[in-house]
């Protein structure tokens, strides 16, 4: 899983928070990152491997994933590292429920065939982001849309 370097890293940090985390949990853990410079340093690898736009894209996804729950409305970051973050639900209201992986190529496919008049260009550099999305209980309207904003 090529995102399996940011998950550690978000959960090592939201480990070092004080509980509970609150709904700017997200903007927390990429200030937490600024602030110390071994987090900060793998942040800097994981941004040259994956691109910048994928490792908050990613960061943001694993930190709400891990507290099980949902981003509902986006508002600027005081972190340097993003622009913006998500505010989180309270715990427990997470939609969707997780798919297998041929559910969701499949899942996948038909989106595709049915809005790429509508897609950008780079869309399939990042199917494999897509096909975690899918897997992990988002809909194929919201996973495209999530990579379609980093992919522009």
């Amino acid at each position: 899983m090529r995102t399996a370097g940011i998950k550690r890293l978000v959960e090592e940090v939201l480990k070092s928070l004080p509980k509970p985390h609150t709904e700017d949990v997200i903007d927390d853990v990429f200030q937490a990152i600024e602030r110390r410079p071994q987090w900060r340093r793998l942040y800097d690898e994981l941004s040259v491997d994956l691109g910048k736009s994928v490792v908050n894209t990613w960061g943001g996804f694993w930190i709400a994933h891990s507290e099980g729950r949902w981003g509902v409305n986006q508002v600027p970051a005081k972190s340097t590292l993003i622009d913006s973050y998500s505010k989180l639900t309270k715990a427990g209201t997470r939609p969707g429920k997780k798919i297998k992986e041929a559910q969701a190529l499949q899942m996948m496919s038909d989106y595709f065939q049915k809005n790429r008049a509508n897609l950008s260009k780079s869309i399939a550099e990042h199917r494999d982001l897509i096909i975690e999305l899918l897997m992990e209980g988002c809909t194929a309207d919201q996973a495209f849309s999530k990579v379609q904003d980093q992919a522009t």
